[in-house]
């Protein structure tokens, strides 16, 4: 029995290491891991131009937000729990 439980609980690690988040909203694209490290942010070129730094700060908040949505609607899904 607790092989069994240790073979699950490092299945669910391997699986946790493997899963990303991804936000893509054209100029701006986002990509953290389970355990909410940015591991990706990709701006297009214009946002440096287009956007006063309140704008783009206003507009990253937007994507990490969605990042935030996006976890906790795969915990809802995964664990029938919400994120505390």
């Amino acid at each position: 029995d607790l092989n069994e439980a240790g073979d699950h609980w490092e299945a669910l690690l391997v699986e946790a290491e493997s899963t990303t988040y991804t936000v893509d909203m054209g100029d701006i694209h986002a990509v953290a891991n389970s355990d909410g490290k940015l591991i990706e942010l990709t701006l297009q070129p214009n946002v440096v131009t287009d956007y006063s730094h309140g704008e783009l700060a206003e507009r990253m908040n937007v994507a990490f937000a969605a990042l935030r949505d996006e976890v906790r609607e795969d915990y809802r899904i995964r664990y029938s729990g919400g994120l505390q």
